[in-house]
């Protein structure tokens, strides 16, 4: 939204991916549920599905944990899973993932969702594009292979090419020593030749 603002207000907005992200979909550990499809993901996260037992779960309501509507992961997700549809008004919004994992982790009746680096202390559940393949789990492979249904590039956005010390800057972050940062962060480096590619000559 905010590279079409600018787009919109004359602002030459230069773009480029420097890392990768899945946003996980987490239960409580205590969850027998193990796979969900993005149906399913989305008749939760819209009110359709309202009791774990519609989705191979114990017979108990389901609690909604989410993001702020300001942020990308809740809009990432909004158009990912839900095709778009509103999110149901029992969503209980949080500001940041790492609350959304804490409140999962103390409710064995949750469901929340965020970034791959915010994961631990939860159990994040495969996801599936249809109930016919197998469930995909998040992971540094399945993220870079572009195998996990919701996983995304992430973007810098610079008013115009980068010259000089951000040039220089934004390539060290794509090279590899910089793309090994990402990793020891908790994000996925880009595959080599899509962080060559993305370094400015």
């Amino acid at each position: 939204q905010e590279y079409n603002d600018a787009a919109g207000k004359g602002i030459k907005t230069y773009r480029v991916a420097v890392a990768l992200d899945g946003v996980v979909v987490f239960l409580n550990e205590s969850n027998p549920v193990t796979e969900l499809t993005l149906d399913q993901l989305r008749g939760i996260y819209t009110g359709s599905i309202t009791n774990w037992k519609e989705v191979g779960g114990p017979s108990h309501s389901i609690v909604l944990y989410g993001r702020e509507n300001s942020s990308g992961t809740y809009a990432y997700f909004k158009e990912k899973a839900l095709q778009n549809d509103d999110y149901a008004e029992a969503t209980q919004t949080l500001p940041g993932t790492a609350a959304v994992v804490n409140a999962v982790s103390k409710d064995k009746y949750g469901i929340g969702y965020g970034g791959i680096a915010y994961e631990k202390g939860v159990k994040p559940v495969a996801v599936k594009k249809n109930a016919d393949i197998p469930g995909v789990v998040p992971t540094m492979q399945s993220i870079t292979k572009g195998e996990y249904p919701i996983s995304r590039e992430l973007y810098w956005f610079l008013n115009g090419a980068p010259t000089g010390e951000m040039k220089a800057f934004m390539n060290w972050v794509l090279s590899p020593e910089g793309q090994k940062i990402a990793e020891q962060t908790d994000y996925v480096p880009l595959p080599t030749d899509v962080a060559e590619k993305n370094q400015v000559k």
